[in-house]
């Protein structure tokens, strides 16, 4: 159980009803084989027509791939399978909704029969929010309601002290690469978010040292999808974005 400080202890019961479970992502800089969690590299591919491409028939950049296998599970999550994330290939990084979501629910981990390098990745256009390839791996947390929650705000800006809001901010800021949780935007919170219409966090890549990961400047990126959608496996409609400094 997440420990609140002895300051805070006045605002556990309302801490407690927000937490929410989530995995945290550390990376761990190489090569990567296919099938596993990764930033950067090649994607799980079978074939090279498999690989998605924007509207105009353009490939789009590969971000990361997460084997749900091998994460600890998360309710409403596949159990099983590989999720990708795609974005648009250009200097923005896809703007503020150029992506896909691609969730593979049977895989081979069989090398010699996969693509082994990323057939576009010399061609990309944009500069990649990244600087190198690496393997992601998972740790477990529970998380109280992020800083960027409206409810955060409702609840105790200039109702507390400057020192309980400098610790419930500390304790409460949702910085990392995560799935689930709560997400940070580094800007300003979406009206989609606050509205509870994507409430899922399915993917958050903030600044890491290990791979180079940077949004811009100092920034990271969200991409969200609805419970509803994700208990249905439908990943064609999911809410990404990416704010900086």
């Amino acid at each position: 159980m997440k420990k609140i400080p002895v300051k805070l202890k006045k605002y556990e019961e309302y801490l407690r009803s927000t937490e929410k479970p989530a995995n945290e992502i550390t990376f761990k800089c190489g090569s990567t084989l296919p099938w596993e969690s990764k930033c950067g590299g090649c994607p799980y591919l079978e074939k090279e027509e498999d690989y998605p491409r924007d509207g105009e028939g353009k490939p789009m950049m590969f971000l990361a791939q997460i084997n749900l296998d091998d994460m600890p599970p998360l309710e409403d999550f596949p159990e099983h399978g590989l999720l990708q994330f795609y974005i648009g290939d250009d200097d923005y990084f896809g703007g503020d909704s150029d992506c896909k979501v691609i969730y593979i629910p049977e895989y081979k981990k069989d090398a010699g029969a996969l693509i082994k390098e990323n057939p576009f990745e010399n061609d990309y256009m944009g500069y990649t929010p990244f600087s190198d390839e690496g393997k992601m791996e998972f740790n477990p947390k529970t998380m109280f309601t992020g800083t960027d929650c409206r409810e955060f705000e409702e609840k105790f800006k200039d109702k507390v002290s400057d020192s309980e809001w400098d610790a419930l901010y500390h304790l409460c800021y949702p910085e990392g690469c995560l799935v689930g949780g709560y997400p940070l935007f580094v800007q300003q919170t979406p009206p989609y978010y606050d509205d509870g219409k994507f409430d899922v966090l399915l993917l958050q890549l903030d600044v890491e040292d290990e791979c180079g990961i940077m949004f811009g400047d100092s920034g990271n990126c969200v991409f969200l999808i609805s419970k509803e959608d994700l208990k249905n496996r439908n990943f064609d409609n999911v809410q990404y974005e990416w704010q900086c400094c």
